[in-house]
């Protein structure tokens, strides 16, 4: 019955859709952006253009896309794509089917499952991500982004990404990372509430907060001091950080932090 109704859902989308784009299913669309409806999927795919154009894109770079979803970024590239897009996602049936809808029809754009654990989205992953190594070689990449990916990881994790990172920019290239920020400012706030989510919980390290003590990577805060730390560790030279309100009690609303080469 749950996969009747999956396929009438699917139907009714196919039929509804205007733009000849493919449509990710309605069941992955609620598990990832909490509403089957298509519109709340093209303004996230309409969000994420304004993001990465806003951070200085072009159409012939290299993308790698971490935390690829349901490909909103690679739909969104995909008219005007010259150069190549690889997307890195830890969720298999959205790898699957990004597959399937895409890549056939979009040569230049790939998608690639990562099977790393996570307590809260892959609790069956066979690799840590402070391990993960990703499949490409050495200066692969001129644009790298990560859409809310480290307000889901540990410290040492992030870490461990951030040298990746490294190793996959091409000099000048840029990387643009979402992530909720702590510093002196902030934690005030955070601990009268105020914040959209609480961060109640310290990690271990003392580098982070946890919003769910029983499934850490469920959403985290990072020290700014450790971020910046490890950004430098890792060779990396944080450009900017816009600074997002999710402390003071906007929906979601992450800092975006730009580094590079």
């Amino acid at each position: 019955m749950r996969a009747a109704a999956r396929r009438s859902l699917n139907l009714f989308d196919r039929a509804s859709d205007s733009t000849g784009a493919p449509v990710p299913p309605a069941h992955l669309r609620l598990y990832y952006y909490r509403s089957r409806d298509l519109a709340a999927f093209r303004r996230a795919s309409e969000a994420v253009l304004t993001e990465v154009l806003t951070q200085g894109i072009e159409a012939g770079d290299r993308v790698l896309d971490i935390g690829s979803g349901i490909g909103n970024l690679a739909l969104a590239l995909a008219p005007t794509l010259t150069g190549t897009y690889d997307g890195v996602e830890i969720h298999p049936e959205a790898v699957a089917w990004c597959q399937r809808a895409m890549t056939g029809r979009y040569p230049r754009i790939r998608f690639h499952h990562a099977d790393v654990f996570s307590s809260a989205y892959n609790p069956r992953g066979r690799l840590t991500a402070s391990h993960y190594r990703f499949p490409f070689g050495d200066e692969s990449f001129d644009f790298i982004y990560l859409g809310s990916v480290f307000t889901h990881m540990l410290p040492a994790d992030v870490a461990h990404y951030l040298s990746e990172i490294a190793r996959l920019l091409a000099p000048g290239g840029t990387c643009a990372a979402s992530v909720f920020l702590l510093n002196d400012e902030r934690r005030p706030h955070i601990d009268a509430g105020r914040s959209f989510m609480s961060f109640a919980h310290a990690d271990q390290s003392g580098h982070a907060r946890l919003h769910d003590r029983s499934r850490p990577e469920a959403a985290i805060a990072l020290e700014e001091q450790f971020v910046l730390d490890a950004c430098a560790s890792s060779g990396l030279h944080v450009q900017r950080i816009r600074r997002g309100e999710w402390w003071n009690g906007k929906a979601d609303d992450q800092d975006v932090m730009t580094a590079g080469r």
